[in-house]
C-alpha cells in the first residue's frame, strides 16, 4: 500500500466517523471497499488479515498513527458526538427511548465514540455547565441536563411555533490518559415544538439528532 493509498483511506475513515460515530470498525471497513476500491484493494493485499485491518481502522478514527501514546489530539468528533434518545437506543438496545412522532429528542447525550476513556469531561450549553463526568468509558454516554440552564427554558416559552433556537455547546475533556486537553464546540438546534434536532460543529460538520 502506498502513502497515497494510506492517506486516502485515513481521510475517508475520519469522514465516515464524523457521519456515523456509532458505526463499529467493521462497518467502516466494508464501506471503504465501496468508496475507495483501488486503495482498499491495495490495502487488503498488504494487510490480508481482517482483524488487523479493523485495528487499523480504529487507529485511524481515533487519531493513532501507530502503537503508543497519542501523537496529537485530533478534532473532537474523533472522540465525542451528540446523540438523541433514538440514536442512543440504536447503540445501546437496553436503553429505552420515549416514543416520538417527529424527528427530535427531548433528552440529549454526548457519546464517547473513541477507543479510550475520556477524563474530566465538562459540558456547557449556552455557557451553563450541564454535565460533568470524571471518566467516560468507550461507547459510554453522558447526559446533557440542558434544563439546568433557565435561559433555554425561557426561550422556549417565548418562541413561536416551529421556531428553531440555537444554543452553543462546549465540551472540554482530557485524552491520552489525561495528558492532553481536547474540546468539542458547535451549536445545538432546538425546535420549539419538538426538541433537539441537530448539531453543527465548529468545523461545519453536521449531524441530525433524533
Amino acid at each position: 500500500m502506498t502513502r497515497t493509498d494510506r492517506a486516502e483511506l485515513e481521510r475517508l475513515v475520519q469522514t465516515l466517523d464524523r457521519q456515523h460515530p456509532d458505526w463499529p470498525a467493521a462497518d467502516i471497513e466494508r464501506e471503504l471497499a465501496q468508496r475507495a476500491a483501488v486503495s482498499y484493494g491495495n490495502w487488503t493485499d498488504d494487510t490480508p488479515s481482517l482483524e488487523s485491518r479493523l485495528r487499523q481502522v480504529q487507529r485511524w478514527r481515533t487519531g493513532f498513527r501507530a502503537a503508543g501514546p497519542l501523537a496529537r489530539a485530533k478534532t473532537a468528533y474523533t472522540f465525542l458526538w451528540p446523540m438523541g434518545e433514538k440514536q442512543r437506543q440504536g447503540v445501546e438496545p437496553s436503553f429505552r427511548a420515549r416514543p416520538a412522532l417527529r424527528r427530535a429528542s427531548h433528552r440529549i447525550f454526548v457519546y464517547n465514540c473513541s477507543s479510550e476513556t475520556l477524563r474530566e469531561l465538562r459540558a456547557k450549553v449556552g455557557g451553563v455547565e450541564v454535565a460533568y463526568e470524571p471518566a467516560l468509558i468507550p461507547q459510554g454516554f453522558a447526559e446533557l441536563h440542558w434544563t439546568r440552564n433557565p435561559a433555554i427554558l425561557e426561550g422556549l416559552l417565548r418562541a413561536e411555533d416551529r421556531t428553531t433556537l440555537r444554543h452553543p455547546l462546549e465540551v472540554e475533556f482530557a485524552v491520552a490518559n489525561g495528558t492532553r486537553r481536547a474540546s468539542l464546540k458547535g451549536d445545538l438546534s432546538l425546535e420549539a415544538n419538538d426538541g433537539w434536532v441537530a448539531f453543527r460543529a465548529s468545523d461545519r460538520s453536521e449531524k441530525e439528532i433524533e
